[in-house]
């Protein structure tokens, strides 16, 4: 089994890309665990082709919960599923990576890590909030990930 973390995201809609930014950062770490990143960013046909049968893939995102900005939240894939299933997602996207795995590679495994973002309007920067608290977002994000994993 591989341990594959998928960072999507967009870096031209402000904390959009926050999951791109942070596993950068933290894509060293993760390299020296033998994890492979992969920086999707808004691309999921490019993701895809990453994929392998026995994976396990990590999906790095933004949300916007309206909860409180850098909260990392964690869902198992097959919970996501479950929850398309049942009610309309909304995403950004019109078909995304999730629904791309939902329905052709749904027997792969994973989780996926929610960074909650605060403005997902047009900019090249994060908000101010969550600039200042990065390095935690990123330890938290990294904790969270190995905790997942038993790194």
């Amino acid at each position: 089994m591989t341990v594959k973390i998928i960072a999507i995201g967009n870096r031209l809609m402000g904390d959009d890309g926050l999951a791109v930014h942070t596993i950068e950062k933290l894509s060293e770490k993760f390299e020296e665990n033998d994890i492979k990143v992969i920086i999707g960013e808004t691309d999921f046909e490019y993701c895809l082709g990453k994929i392998e049968e026995n994976d396990y893939i990590i999906i790095v995102d933004a949300t916007w919960f309206g909860i409180e900005p850098g909260t990392v939240t964690v869902n198992s894939l097959k919970d996501i599923y479950r929850l398309s299933a049942s009610q309309s997602l909304f995403s950004q996207h019109g078909y995304s990576l999730i629904k791309a795995l939902e329905i052709s590679y749904r027997f792969i495994d994973g989780i996926i890590v929610g960074i909650e973002g605060e403005n997902f309007e047009y900019s090249l920067s994060l908000s101010n909030d969550i600039k200042d608290s990065f390095d935690n977002i990123c330890n938290k994000v990294y904790e969270t990930i190995c905790s997942k994993i038993e790194v």
